[in-house]
């Protein structure tokens, strides 16, 4: 670790002095590409929090979690960040020993909290493809996930504190211009058990639970192929709709794990460098950290500014024109196109996408017939691709049928 005892700070005689020897360029450059992620991570997860409200549609299980994962992103761009911005900038900590110790501390609760969540996330998911019996167990109310909310809280308390009492330690670290836990300590038994515990535990299990459910989704679109060759009946389609829905878990599966790895997998490097009494140059610590921070800009694309369905209502609630909707009486009875608004309170869209591979809630008023499409609910899909694709109610009404147009589970 570099000594911070310099007379070479930047002081109002010499202000264009550094203790890192950067040039005045370097230093703005860092203090730019740190504001930009700042700003984007708190713009994008406070949009994501408040579509969520917005539209009761968004009000599901799942997105209970993913309005979690941004809390956690909103907490660390505005109650960490700033404190980076400003080490960026003088090249040490100017805010005393109580200040750091705290910073230090909440930025590895947020982070893990964070990664705690998404690991939620992708159980969620799981049980919901695999298990779909014990997902409508355990998680057709939010018992369990407020369950999974509490434990994403407060699983990164008890394994960041330890370093108040003793094991472990927090101090101002230059390369990585934040607060945070040393690494080069003579014990490393806490570095280890918080790597293997949060960071290398959460990327095992995330990886496994998509890697899980993209099999189980390829082996029915397999079935549900051979039996629509077998019974040749619209077995194109059938073909089709099946490659289409395994492409789109490959695709989501692919995106949540890479991202994951590539944002966390730097920062575990260098600190396992310096645990083995290593050094590296300055600029991978830097890079380590914007990957890391970069989570907090990611996460709000990935699990909610992608999903079409958040999409239409961050047009609604910037004014931006959203093309009409019919109701699915409407549809259903091939009469009519009069239009529902957005956030009517009872939602009757067919073929509203969803990113998630949770479907999509679709309710409709106690005095709707439910429609009678001339489609059959299960045609030639295997129950596995039928779990993927139906609705599970999760208003606060669970007796309301729901209606969902197939195929659309993951676009």
């Amino acid at each position: 670790m570099i000594d911070n005892d310099s007379s070479t700070y930047p002081t109002p005689d010499n202000p264009t002095s550094d203790p890192l020897g950067r040039t005045q360029v370097q230093i703005w450059l860092e203090i730019a590409l740190a504001i930009v992620i700042c700003l984007m991570a708190f713009t994008g997860n406070t949009l994501v929090v408040i579509a969520i409200h917005y539209d009761q549609r968004l009000n599901t299980i799942t997105n209970m979690l993913i309005e979690n994962l941004a809390f956690t992103d909103i907490f660390m761009a505005t109650f960490h960040m700033p404190f980076w911005i400003v080490s960026l900038r003088y090249g040490r900590w100017v805010f005393g020993h109580v200040l750091c110790q705290l910073v230090g501390l909440t930025q590895l609760t947020f982070g893990i909290s964070s990664l705690f969540t998404m690991t939620g996330i992708a159980f969620n998911r799981y049980f919901n493809i695999v298990k779909r019996n014990l997902y409508l167990k355990y998680f057709s109310t939010k018992k369990t996930t407020y369950m999974l909310i509490a434990f994403s809280w407060l699983g990164p308390i008890v394994a960041t504190t330890p370093q108040l009492y003793g094991w472990g330690k927090i101090a101002y670290h230059p390369l990585f211009a934040v607060c945070t836990c040393v690494w080069d300590l003579p014990d490393v038994s806490f570095i280890v058990t918080l790597c293997i515990v949060t960071i290398f535990l959460a990327a095992a299990m995330i990886t496994w639970c998509y890697y899980t459910i993209y099999k189980t989704v390829k082996a029915s679109a397999q079935r549900m192929k051979g039996h629509a060759a077998k019974s040749n009946v619209k077995s194109n389609a059938a073909i089709k709709s099946s490659d289409k829905t395994e492409n789109k878990v490959l695709k989501t599966s692919f995106v949540v794990v890479c991202v994951y790895m590539t944002c966390w997998t730097p920062l575990s490097v260098m600190g396992f460098i310096e645990v083995f009494g290593s050094s590296s140059p300055r600029w991978a610590h830097l890079f380590a950290y914007y990957f890391v921070f970069g989570s907090s800009l990611t996460n709000p694309f990935i699990y909610g500014i992608l999903n079409p369905q958040f999409q239409q209502t961050f047009k609604k609630m910037l004014r931006i024109r959203v093309n009409d909707v019919q109701p699915v009486s409407s549809r259903a009875n091939g009469k009519g196109t009069k239009s529902t608004p957005l956030n009517s309170g009872v939602p009757q869209v067919e073929d509203m996408p969803s990113t998630t591979i949770q479907s999509v809630p679709v309710f409709r008023t106690p005095n709707q017939v439910k429609p009678t499409s001339s489609h059959n609910a299960h045609d030639n899909k295997s129950p596995l691709i039928n779990s993927l694709l139906e609705v599970e109610d999760q208003s606060s009404t669970p007796a309301n049928p729901l209606v969902i147009k197939r195929g659309q589970a993951w676009k």
